[in-house]
């Protein structure tokens, strides 16, 4: 089944836009850093063209996610994506996992890109290896971090998720300053045996930075 029937017209009209505009680009919405299958990201920015509920409130915000959450793990399910760690935070989708190739890639950005209510969708993709059949390594050292953050007085009451793929961390979550963001990462920097760290937190408000200077650790 064709995932582009379901795509609402105004992003049909965007992609045929895009071909005509930028020539060789296959999906224009969606912006593709770093080279071919190294591990890239990827957002669409949906705002505009997905309608989404106007929630007002953390705890009816926090059941909104829960909600997208939910039909987003189905909707990939029911396109045969099933490997992929799907989280929604405040409307905004996160992708991460190992995909065979480029196209499969796209068709899972599409297929959330189908799912109403998501404001934003980023990614974290990494080369699916035929010879890789262990990932204990990666559920421990997820479950090491996650467990940090728990432990961790000044991050208990944030939302922070943590996501490894072939010893590659992704840092999702909501933060109230950057303050706790920058622990977060900060602490992701003390598991010695992270290839590497993406940092996808987002930050509620920003404080100035003089206050951020001066502030009095948690």
């Amino acid at each position: 089944m064709s995932v582009m029937r379901t795509v609402p017209y105004q992003i049909i009209i965007i992609m045929l836009l895009g071909l005509l505009t930028g020539g060789c680009a296959l999906y224009p919405a969606v912006q593709v850093a770093g080279g071919a299958m190294t591990g890239y990201d990827a957002a669409i920015i949906a705002d505009d063209y997905l309608p989404r509920s106007s929630v007002i409130g953390g705890e009816l915000h926090a059941k909104t996610d829960v909600t997208l959450e939910r039909r987003l793990r189905e909707r990939l399910d029911l396109n045969g994506i099933k490997d992929l760690k799907v989280h929604v935070i405040d409307c905004r989708a996160y992708l991460v996992g190992e995909v065979a190739d480029r196209a499969t890639a796209d068709y899972a950005i599409q297929t959330a890109a189908t799912v109403q209510g998501v404001k934003t969708i980023r990614c974290k993709f990494f080369p699916k290896s035929a010879f890789r059949k262990n990932t204990s390594d990666d559920k421990r050292l997820s479950q090491e971090l996650a467990t940090m953050y728990k432990r961790s007085k000044a991050l208990q009451r944030e939302d922070l998720r943590v996501e490894v793929v072939q010893r590659n961390a992704i840092l999702i979550g909501l933060t109230d300053t950057g303050i706790e963001r920058a622990r977060a990462v900060a602490m992701a920097h003390e598991v010695g045996e992270l290839a590497s760290i993406t940092d996808y937190i987002e930050v509620r408000r920003e404080m100035p930075l003089a206050q951020a200077e001066t502030a009095p650790a948690k």
